[in-house]
This record gives C-alpha cells, structure tokens and sequence, in this order.
C-alpha cells in the first residue's frame, strides 16, 4: 500500500508542479557526473557538498541541497506539516523527476521555447494573483521579474521534459473489456458506489445570428459613449454602471486594477499596452462584444484599467421568426413527417450539437450523460416530464451570454440511480483500471532505469528508507566502495 501511495505521489508530482504556490526554482549547477564502474574518476560525497551543496547524482542529473529545501519550502506554503519521514518522501520524488529528465535526454525529447515561456508566464500569473501586486512579489522573492523569469526559464524547461517522459509511458497503458471486468469482480457489492440518476438528450436550437447592422450600430453607440467620457461630459463611473455589460466590473466604474499580463484576452491586452496611462482606446472587438477603455496605471507586467462592454444584439424581429419557425418543425415532427435528427440537421443553428444530430455532450468528461445535478435547471424541468424518445414543445431559453434562443428537448435516455457497474459505467471502470495500470507501468520503468543508470545519493539522505531501490548494492558499487 505504501509503495503504491508512494508511486501515486511520484506519478503526479511533476502534473503538480507550478500549479501550487512555490518557491522560485535557484540556479542550478552545470556540472555532470558521468556513471562509471571505475571507483577512482567518481568524486567522494565529500567534494560534492563543498563544490556544489549536491546530495544525490540519478545519471547527468544532480540534485541539490537547495532543491530539497525549496520543495520544503512548497509543501510548508501549501500547509504541510514537513518531517523527516516526509522530507525523504519529497527527496525521493525528486530523484523520480531526475531520472524521468535523464532519459528525456537520453530519448532526444525537446522542449520549445514557447512552451517554456507559456509556463511560466502561467506561473507569474497565479503568484501574482496570490502576492497581489508586482511589488510584492518581487519584494517576496528579492528580484525583479525579468530577473525571475530569467533564471526560471531552466528548471521550467527540465519539469517540462520530465512531463514529456512520463506522458510517453503512460501513453502506452491501454485497458481491455476483460480487465475491467476482472476488477468489477474483484470489488465486494457493498463496497461499489451508488450511482445517482442520469440522464442523456438532444437538442434542437434556432437562435437568430447578430447581423453586421446590428453590430455596426452597437459599435457607433459606444464610440458616441467613448466621446462623451473623453471629453468629460459624461463620467467613465456613470458611463459603466449605465452602459456596460461586464457584470464584474459594471458597478466598479468599469475598473480592474492590478492586473497581471496575460489573464485577460489578447484584444483587451493589446489595447491596454497600445493605449498611454490616462488615455482612452478606440472601439475595439473580442469575443465578449464591443469595448473601450483608459488605462489607469501600467507598470511592467501588470496594469489597471477601465473599461465599457456593450455587446451587440440581434433584431428582435428575428426572435420571432424563429418562433413561427420551430413551432412549423415542431408540428411535423408531431405529424411524423420528420424525424428528429433530421430537423436538426436542417434547422438548428448551434454547430456543436448540429454535427452530431443533436446530441448533448457533457464537458465533465465528454460523455453525454448528465447528473440531475448537472443540467440547467430549465432543462432538468423540461425533461423531467419526458418519456424516452419524446421530444418538448418549443421553448425559449437564455444562452450563457443571455440572448434568447428556442429550443426543442428530446429525452434519449434515462439512467435510474444503480450501483455502478460495467455495463452501464464502463468508463468509470475503465479510468480506474487504466491508472492502476500506469502505476504498474511506472513501477516498472523506474525498476528497469534504476538498474540501468548511474545513482549516487549522500549522507544525509542515505539513511532515508525509499519505496524503490535506489540504494541497491548493483547501482550504488561505486558509492559503497567510495564509503
């Protein structure tokens, strides 16, 4: 179990990294220790810690005093209780992300250099986030950004290796029908979870799309709106809270403040670092609508902003076209003078469910049954009073953005609440004997490269006890015999 739990932590430690607080990465050292059998070119433990502070060697790869502390210093951040039991734990998982990055090499992966940078900009973004401003993180760290990202862009750029190794062997880790039938059967009845009801359906959607008018006239509204600001006839607070449609800043005077580059869309960004400190953007376009804004503060890599957000409509006549329209294709459907899929496939208007007659996928895990818990509640209502195979009258209902559309629901299916089992759940089976298998898999690789590769580990971390063998008498001869 131990061992077990061990590998777990060690296969989702490098998936981890980056996405909680921690320390920025120290630099690292350059030198290599090539694996030998020849006891006299292999420095002592000694000359080790008084050139570089190294405590372990897996291969070219080093591991410092330093990285042991900055993993404390991570697991302490996130509210860990660090002992000495547990610090070799982290030890050990260091070792693990080492040799994953030493056989990277050895297997000519590569990493480029923007998704070097996309990491850690990802990075910045969160501990920004988290210290609040720019100044405080720096203050925290006791370097400027570009310095931080500067001396972060290696150990970035060796985590992302090492992820690159461990995806090309979980990669090969595939489940069959008579697996995942064997772990059913291995599993007490008792002990299988109760699956609640679920459901999956299908739809049929016609929502009218925003005409060029439509957005030329939203566009020549809000630039009037922009005039009156810029001249001050109308104040950037009022012009907000009476116009804007961004409901997190609509009653903040249009205003985001201390922002970290990078966390809002590219055409606000644009318009902000094109735009000077106290002046106002033109009209510009994203996928959220129609914005102008005036930067209040830039600085760097972070900025505050205001900004109004109108988002352009369609004619309201066209809603009611689509009303006569549904209700034409709900009577044949009725009638029997059309099928389902295909009235979906010549009227509805959202792509996503057109291509595929209709049916509803569920983004938790991209299949299409949904929880009760998981539907629009306008939905849940709609089908709760279907049949199978029954389709609702038309009805209208908001998108996400709160635009109007109809719609007509068909129940496809109906899941009583069950103990799971394989026939109706396959695929949670299925996930769960394939990460056995990858645990399995890993367990096997680190055993083989292990055997395989050059391993030094120094004093104090040879009186660890390790889940795997990295202390062995075949992989640490010369080790022993420099003691």
């Amino acid at each position: 179990m131990m061992r077990n739990l061990l590998l777990k932590t060690m296969g989702t430690a490098l998936l981890a990294l980056g996405t909680a607080v921690g320390a920025a990465a120290q630099p690292g050292a350059t030198e290599t220790t090539e694996a030998t059998e020849t006891v006299d070119v292999t420095p002592s433990p000694e000359s080790y810690q008084r050139l570089d502070g190294i405590v372990a060697v897996v291969g070219d790869e080093i591991v410092l005093a330093s990285d042991i502390q900055e993993r404390v210093t991570q697991a302490r951040l996130e509210g860990q209780t660090v002992t000495d039991e547990n610090q070799c734990g982290l030890f050990e998982s260091i070792l693990f992300e080492k040799l994953l990055l030493h056989n990277a090499r050895l297997d000519s992966l590569e990493v480029t250099d923007a998704e070097v940078m996309s990491e850690i900009d990802r990075r910045l973004t969160y501990y920004l986030q988290m210290f609040g401003t720019i100044e405080a993180f720096e203050a925290e760290y006791g370097k400027s950004v570009a310095e931080w990202k500067a001396e972060f862009q290696d150990p970035v750029k060796e985590q992302i290796l090492a992820q690159k190794m461990q995806a090309e062997i979980d990669q090969s880790v595939r489940s069959t029908p008579a697996q995942v039938q064997a772990y059913f059967d291995e599993i007490p009845v008792d002990s299988l979870p109760l699956i609640p009801e679920e459901l999956s359906y299908s739809e049929l959607v016609m929502q009218p799309e925003v005409g060029e008018k439509q957005k030329m006239r939203t566009r020549n509204t809000l630039d009037s709106i922009r005039v009156l600001v810029e001249t001050g006839k109308m104040s950037m607070t009022l012009a907000a809270t009476r116009y804007s449609e961004d409901p997190g800043s609509k009653y903040k005077g249009g205003c985001y403040k201390n922002i970290a580059r990078g966390q809002f869309v590219p055409e606000f960004e644009g318009a902000v670092y094109e735009t000077e400190v106290g002046g106002y953007s033109p009209v510009f376009e994203s996928d959220f609508g129609y914005h102008f804004l005036r930067v209040t503060d830039r600085r760097g890599e972070q900025f505050s902003a205001c900004h109004v957000l109108m988002k352009p409509t369609f004619d309201p006549s066209a809603l009611e076209l689509m009303q006569a329209r549904i209700d034409s294709v709900s009577v044949k459907l009725a009638l029997g003078d059309l099928s389902f899929e295909s009235a979906v496939l010549s009227h509805s208007t959202r792509d996503e469910t057109r291509n595929q007659k209709g049916q509803v996928v569920n983004p938790r895990d991209g299949g299409t049954r949904f929880g009760v818990d998981e539907l629009d509640p306008n939905v849940f209502f709609l089908l709760q009073d279907l049949g199978q195979g029954e389709v609702s009258a038309p009805v209208q209902l908001l998108d996400e953005d709160n635009q109007a559309y109809w719609a007509m629901i068909r129940l496809d299916e109906r899941f009583p609440a069950h103990r799971a089992n394989p026939n109706d759940d396959y695929a949670l089976f299925q996930q769960q004997v394939e990460a056995d298998l990858r645990q399995e898999a890993l367990s096997k690789w680190i055993g083989k490269r292990i055997g395989e590769t050059f391993v030094r580990v120094d004093p104090p971390y040879r009186a660890c006890t390790l889940d795997m063998p990295w202390l062995t008498e075949s992989i640490n001869a010369t080790s022993s015999a420099g003691n």
